[in-house]
């Protein structure tokens, strides 16, 4: 899985990308045949149910979900449609735009001045019109080749996208018209910008940081609609050098009571509908994402494609269950495991052992 990490110049990616990788930022790479290398990081994502399933089994390795998380370079306004990096862009599964909301008299403003909501507003016009460009392209080459042969797959994508093209030319993001799963699947392959999942995160002048969960009260002009977050990212790049013990004293000078990767990822989670699953194995005890409502037929398939072929049932117990009883084998004995089909939507928290035929 990978996110994007994305906005105009000087607005706080890099950082971002440091704060969630837990490390020191490294120069870019080299470009390579007139394109630079995107720099990337594999982030852990933070689960306090791991820590504990972890108290509950030390003897077994932890394993955290990784999500890999990508820094674009800066985009100049106006630049979205045209850009070199626009295709790579549309590769990733979720989108984070990262907006400039501190001063910093040194640093030019990408627009001029410092205005988070105007920056969100412009960037969403941009995603929004590079879409319009690919549906307006795709639209002039299905009429030269349906003028040619019938093709019944070919109309049906084009009635779909004409139907898609008024609502962007009016502004309207694809992620906001009604869409049947069949037309969700055949627009997936266009990678649309604005039908991807996108959080706005903000970097906040360390003024500001009483304002991490109230940003509309220090930003009244942004659009309640949006889903929205907060970082300080010249506050929370120091911290990477403290070590544990002097990271709390730290935060807790400053009234932070977690860490930004935990607000990121909370939030990037909401945005994409992603849940954690468990698994407890012989020698370790791991988190797994999925979609909300993954089968878990799906869900077992994520682990090996050998449990999903020979999926039997799947043995449930949610994580408060374990934690009550305080192991899988007292949770057993009380009854308060559950077996459940290959069309059981798996739930966050579930702890899950599959049955499989070999």
């Amino acid at each position: 899985m990978v996110i994007a990490l994305f906005g105009y110049s000087s607005s706080g990616k890099t950082t971002l990308l440091q704060i969630m990788s837990q490390k020191k930022p490294e120069a870019r790479p080299a470009s390579h045949e007139g394109r630079m290398e995107i720099p990337r990081a594999v982030c852990q994502v933070p689960d306090a149910r791991l820590e504990q399933l972890s108290t509950l089994y030390p003897e077994k390795k932890k394993v955290p979900v990784q999500i890999e998380v990508e820094d674009f370079p800066g985009f100049t306004c106006g630049q979205i449609s045209t850009s070199q990096y626009l295709s790579q862009l549309r590769k990733a599964e979720g989108l984070v735009h990262v907006v400039r909301g501190f001063k910093a008299p040194a640093i030019p403003a990408a627009r001029g001045k410092i205005d988070p909501a105007a920056d969100i507003q412009a960037m969403t016009e941009e995603l929004i019109f590079s879409d319009l460009v690919m549906v307006t392209g795709r639209l002039e080459k299905l009429e030269k080749d349906l003028k040619k042969i019938k093709d019944v797959e070919a109309e049906k994508e084009r009635l779909l996208l004409e139907k898609l093209k008024p609502a962007l030319e009016q502004g309207k993001p694809i992620r906001q018209m009604p869409l049947t799963p069949s037309e969700e699947k055949m627009l997936r392959g266009f990678c649309f910008l604005s039908l991807k999942p996108i959080l706005q995160m903000i970097n906040l002048d360390e003024q500001d940081l009483a304002y991490l969960d109230h940003l509309q009260e220090r930003f009244p002009s942004l659009n309640p609609d949006l889903k929205v977050a907060g970082f300080c990212g010249q506050i929370e790049k120091e911290l990477i050098e403290l070590e544990e013990e002097d990271r709390k004293i730290f935060m807790g000078t400053y009234g932070l009571e977690e860490a930004s990767s935990a607000r990121f990822f909370r939030s990037v989670y909401e945005i994409m509908e992603l849940i954690h699953f468990y698994t407890i194995g012989k020698d370790e005890v791991r988190a797994w994402v999925v979609k909300k409502n993954t089968p878990a037929v799906k869900a077992a398939g994520e682990i090996h494609s050998d449990l999903e072929k020979g999926f039997i049932r799947a043995e449930v117990l949610s994580f408060t269950e374990l934690l009550k009883h305080g192991s899988w084998q007292k949770a057993r004995e009380a009854g308060a495991l559950r077996l459940e089909g290959k069309d059981y939507p798996v739930q966050d928290g579930d702890i899950i052992y599959f049955r499989f035929s070999q």
